[in-house]
């Protein structure tokens, strides 16, 4: 009898040093893409490099396989060599763009799942149950972590400063996915408007005068 409280005790501990460290977030950041990133004055243009994710972009940046669970992230550098100040919105692609929100949730690190199976492993092993809190933490804890990522990871709507770059991925649901696809930049000054594509990454500007 004493051998066998030992061996299940010993096997729990093992089970939470195995598990209760399994729940994590752990992703590298962004960097820019193509070289537009480096702004000359002389020049007057905007432009845009991409990235179309793999899963392995997935696991590396996001540390979550969002393709899988019906997602496509592409990642964008969008650069305004000019003197102007542009509006970008995720609504002026021709993609059909979806909050970083949305995606988080689908690949959140389930607390419940895992709390269920330690809790019915705690009736037999009793160390599970502290496996459980501590991994029920860790869970949390990740979650919050890729949240904050992924909303920081992601553009959105905002006025584009003149001689400045924005980095960041959107998220298309993979059913509507095209890799090849547009956005137009507006000059909301004039309400004079800029198509870029994956087929015209690059378009020449009028340099507009700034008033003081």
């Amino acid at each position: 009898m004493k051998i066998r409280n030992s061996l299940m005790l010993s096997m729990g501990f093992i089970l939470i040093l195995g598990l209760a460290g399994c729940a994590h977030y752990k992703a590298q950041p962004l960097n820019k893409l193509g070289r537009d990133f480096l702004l000359k004055k002389e020049e007057q243009f905007i432009s845009f490099a991409y990235r179309i994710f793999n899963k392995r972009d997935c696991k590396r940046y996001l540390d979550r396989d969002v393709i899988s669970k019906g997602y496509q992230p592409v990642h964008i550098t969008f650069t305004n060599n000019s003197n102007r100040h542009l509006n970008f919105s995720i609504t002026m692609f021709s993609l059909p763009c979806v909050n970083s929100e949305e995606v988080a949730e689908k690949v959140f690190t389930s607390t419940t799942g895992r709390a269920v199976g330690y809790g019915v492993g705690a009736l037999f092993i009793w160390p599970l149950a502290i496996s459980a809190i501590v991994d029920g933490v860790g869970s949390s804890q990740a979650n919050e972590k890729l949240d904050v990522d992924f909303h920081q990871k992601t553009l959105r709507d905002r006025i584009v400063k003149p001689f400045s770059v924005i980095n960041g991925l959107i998220f298309v649901p993979v059913r509507d996915f095209d890799p090849e696809f547009s956005f137009t930049i507006v000059d909301p000054e004039n309400r004079e408007e800029f198509v870029l594509s994956t087929t015209s990454t690059k378009v020449e500007i009028q340099n507009q005068f700034i008033k003081k």
